[in-house]
């Protein structure tokens, strides 16, 4: 039988080694919340509910990416939909009505 004996400083090691790597994945990660914005927070921003939120996705009116479970939506697409000077409710309703940033049919 060969048996292999696992130090303190063996385990000391391999910490520092998962660290390493870990840090090398995190940035990855950390980079999307600049870009992209989950739907609790598009939906505080916007001050509409999560229905509406739904709504607006299903019906193609506002673009998203979805990664797992978790659906983002792009923090420029908000800003070009909010970024017209009207306030969010007023974008919301023309967004059901289907009038495109703005523009009033």
């Amino acid at each position: 039988m060969n048996l292999d004996l696992v130090t303190k400083s063996d385990l000391l090691e391999l910490k520092s080694d998962l660290i390493e790597e870990i840090k090398k994945i995190v940035p990855l990660q950390t980079a999307m919340p600049d870009e992209y914005l989950k739907s609790s927070e598009v939906r505080k921003l916007m001050k509409i509910s999560a229905g509406t939120l739904l709504h607006l996705r299903v019906s193609g009116k506002l673009p998203f990416t979805k990664i797992g479970r978790i659906v983002y939506f792009s923090h420029e697409d908000i800003r070009r939909i909010l970024g017209n000077g009207t306030p969010e409710n007023a974008v919301v309703k023309r967004l059901f009505r289907g009038e495109a940033h703005g523009e009033h049919k």
